[in-house]
């Protein structure tokens, strides 16, 4: 494989966090945190980050090697058990994609078309990315990771006459409470961040491509959450389903142009699929250092088939899928800080440098 920049690192990461995360969750944040929404992110943010810190210091012990490479190499039984249990945790979040893709096409796109048929069409692209490695995912990466960077940062341009600002307030009256319950909901969410020492050496790999990336990604999501709340309500916000989508849908170019959703989706589709495919790839490439005789790339299809029909049978409907966000963060929270902090213990280098 040609040399990883620290552009295409960097780029995977925000894609890997903003995708769904800006589908799923901002009416159940603006419902709680109401104008301060935002607030939520960067809670959450700084707990991922803090956990990314320990998880980079612990990739340092073996410079050639990423933390599945090492762990599996240091550790044959408790190592393996991490791994496993972290293949679980992103296959977990490859079947919520996939149920929540499927449910957004069938909902917003394509109303008459079967679901299970959508979901089969979704399933088969992202196993035909997930088959092409490391290569093919972070070729697109980097085709369709600034593609949704700009586009997110042309429409306040776009949507500046329309804002209400008066909508943000009161801007110094903070509901902490309802801010700490958004950044609950939230932090599952940006900790997929995790990741990225995971899949990654620390030859290519730095802290601070980690810290770029939270940057950007908690950008965009404040930039949308804060378009939704001045251009819809909190009111509206919080009671629809898709409000970042339904933002996009009241944009409108003058005349030229008023129907700007359909070019954003039609750019923002395809790094969706990539994220849900990058969520395939990581399941077999660590199935691939837990079983060094089992083929990666021979995996994808049947693991990807597997978490099709898993799709349908976690969850019974979107509103179940919706709901279930809260209980989920008490699951991710084991393997967002309690693992990290588990990995730190027994495996961070004696003498580490972070450059």
């Amino acid at each position: 494989m040609q040399k990883i920049t620290p552009r295409q690192i960097v780029l995977l990461g925000v894609t890997y966090v903003i995708n769904l995360t800006m589908v799923n969750i901002p009416s159940q944040i603006v419902n709680r945190a109401s104008q301060h929404g935002y607030l939520s992110y960067l809670l959450a943010g700084a707990l991922v980050l803090l956990m990314l810190f320990f998880l980079t210091r612990s990739s340092y012990r073996f410079p050639g090697k990423d933390l599945f490479q090492s762990l599996t190499a240091r550790f044959p039984f408790i190592g393996r058990a991490i791994v496993l249990l972290y293949i679980l945790f992103f296959f977990m979040i490859l079947v919520r994609d996939i149920r929540i893709m499927t449910d957004f096409t069938n909902v917003i796109l394509l109303p008459v078309t079967p679901i299970l048929m959508i979901s089969l069409c979704i399933s088969a692209t992202v196993i035909y990315i997930a088959r092409g490695g490391a290569r093919t995912v972070l070729g697109i990466t980097e085709l369709y990771g600034p593609i949704m960077i700009i586009v997110v940062l042309i429409m306040p341009v776009i949507a500046l006459r329309d804002l209400d600002f008066n909508l943000m307030k009161p801007f110094f009256y903070v509901n902490w409470k309802g801010v700490t319950e958004g950044g609950w909901l939230s932090v599952s969410y940006l900790g997929q961040l995790l990741v990225l020492p995971f899949i990654f050496s620390s030859k290519d790999y730095k802290f601070k491509y980690g810290l770029y990336s939270m940057l950007i990604a908690l950008g965009v999501l404040t930039i949308l959450i804060l378009m939704a709340i001045m251009l819809l309500g909190v009111p509206v916000s919080g009671r629809m389903m898709y409000p970042s989508y339904e933002l996009v849908r009241q944009m409108r170019v003058t005349d030229f142009l008023d129907r700007f959703d359909l070019i954003v989706v039609a750019l923002w589709y395809p790094a969706v699929l990539l994220n849900i495919a990058i969520s395939l790839y990581i399941v077999c490439y660590g199935l691939k250092n837990v079983i060094p005789t089992v083929s990666g790339k021979m995996m994808a299809a049947p693991l990807g088939l597997f978490a099709y029909s898993c799709a349908f049978w976690f969850y019974q409907n979107s509103i179940e899928l919706f709901e279930f966000n809260r209980q989920w963060t008490v699951i991710a929270l084991f393997f967002i800080v309690v693992l990290p902090l588990l990995i730190f213990a027994i495996h961070r280098p004696s003498k580490a440098r972070i450059e």
